[in-house]
Formats: structure tokens, sequence, C-alpha cells
């Protein structure tokens, strides 16, 4: 299945990004787990709206890089930004019905990271820039990635293997959101995870080994501009 994050929180993510450096992503995610999947089309981390676009995002808690998700989500939710379908933080949850917090009674009580939706509409799209105090001065593309074959992981306990086929020694096991620097990609074992096929594999020279593309946050197959190896 063919899908992409809604390019509305694309550039929250690179406003993030360029404003905390070295912002912990152990709670980020973009496209839902094994457990959205199971849920079905109610989550909005399911690529259900449109042509395969995830509207949901979440950013991860991470005071110690200066991100505070109370200080953000109370400053997004002030912007009264028209993208904004609903925000989660810390048990409670907000609406573009009348941009007040409420408390919020679900499973995971969004402490360690908070979560974001936009709505379901060509607005999702709107790559302009997010104002909020917090995010400072963005620049005028919305920031960008801090070098060139910079992604992020999705997915908890992937592996990383020797080479790029299943039976591949298991180098490092990665267990959450992580950002890794890709240098090259190849075809080789064929991989099948949350609804998704792949046969894609990148190689992450810190990390020692070969991920399977299907685990990195992008909705092409093959990553763009990266060489093969």
């Amino acid at each position: 299945m063919s899908w992409r994050v809604a390019n509305s929180l694309e550039t929250l993510r690179r406003q993030l990004d360029a404003r905390f450096r070295g912002r912990s992503l152990a709670s980020d995610g973009g496209i839902g787990d094994e457990a959205h999947w199971v849920r079905g089309s109610a989550s909005d981390h399911n690529p259900w709206y449109g042509p395969g676009i995830v509207t949901a995002r979440d950013f991860t808690h991470d005071p110690a890089h200066g991100l505070e998700i109370q200080q953000v989500a109370d400053q997004l939710l002030d912007s009264r930004d028209p993208r904004i379908k609903y925000v989660i933080a810390n048990s409670r949850i907000a609406t573009n019905q009348d941009w007040q917090w409420k408390p919020y009674d679900g499973a995971n009580p969004h402490d360690k990271h908070f979560h974001i939706s936009v709505v379901a509409d060509p607005l999702c799209d709107d790559p302009q820039n997010w104002s909020a105090p917090v995010l400072g001065e963005a620049p005028a593309d919305g920031g960008g990635d801090v070098a060139e074959g910079n992604f992020v992981t999705w997915g908890t306990g992937v592996n990383v293997r020797a080479e790029p086929r299943l039976g591949a020694p298991v180098v490092t096991v990665l267990s959450g959101p992580t950002r890794v620097l890709v240098q090259c990609q190849t075809q080789g074992d064929t991989v099948n995870a949350s609804g998704h096929t792949n046969n894609a594999w990148s190689f992450v020279p810190a990390l020692g080994g070969y991920l399977s593309n299907i685990f990195i946050d992008h909705p092409d197959a093959w990553l763009p501009g990266i060489g093969e190896c």
C-alpha cells in the first residue's frame, strides 16, 4: 500500500527538528504500528484519507532538549490553525470545536509524546509554517533534514542485519523510532509488515548493518536521493 504523511505535519516535524536539535524520537510516530492497523481506519495514524494520506503525528516529550509537549501543544491550540483537528497531551484532548482542554481517558495518556491530528480535507496538505512562539523563526521552507540521507524509522523491535536478508545475523535492534543516516540502498529479501511489502534495504554505517526500507518512515519503497549499494 502506498502512503504518505500529510504535508502540514511534515512541515511541523521539520520545524521541531530545526528548533530542538538532537531531540529524542523515542515516541515519535507517523504511520501506525501493528496495533493501529488491527483497529482499522478509526485511527488517524492509518492512511485512510484520500490517496493513502496519514493525518496524524506524535512528537516526543524531551525537556532535556527543550521540547516540553504541553508548551508546544498549548501554543498550537492558541494559534487556532484551521489545519488542526485535535491535539492530545497529558491525559487531555482539545478539538477544533472549542479549542479547550478536556479530560482524555484513552489507554495511552500521551505523557511521553503529544499527538496532533489534522483535518481530513485538502487543507491537511497546506505546507505553510506553523505559528507558535516556541518554534521561533522558522526558515521559509519550514526547515529541513539535518543532512542528506537523514530519515526516521518507525515500529518497535526493528532488526538491523549484517546483510540485506532475513537470515543474516542481527547486529542491533531499534527499540523505537530512531533517526538514521542512510548511505546507500539495495535489493534483498522481501519483508512484510503492517500491510506493506518491500524488498529494498538501506545500509546505515552508524548501525553497522542493513535496515529494511519498510521500517523507514517514508512513503516510497525506494528512498529518493539515495544511491544503490
